[in-house]
């Protein structure tokens, strides 16, 4: 019993972890996409010139594939966790 127990409160913290990450992710990109609108708005972004446009796209890439990388990779821990609960 104390070991079974054990286990559930590590799946719970794994659970807990994975849905910040997970949240934090969505939040991070979410943010961005505010400021490069405000950027555009305020005209604090060339979108005429093909360096800047090139330089952001580059940017906006390596943000948004990090924070869609760990936004899926939580999303499918979090998909395994209560089929590793019915198990125990």
């Amino acid at each position: 019993m104390d070991d079974e127990l054990k286990r559930k409160n590590v799946l719970d913290l794994q659970f807990q972890k994975y849905l910040t990450i997970a949240s934090t992710s969505t939040i991070i990109a979410f943010t961005y996409f505010v400021g490069v609108g405000i950027a555009v708005l305020t005209k604090q972004v060339n979108l005429s010139d093909f360096i800047s446009v090139g330089v952001l796209i580059v940017i906006s890439l390596g943000i948004l594939g990090i924070c869609a990388s760990l936004f899926f990779n939580a999303i499918f821990h979090l998909k395994n966790i209560p089929k590793v609960v019915k198990e125990i």
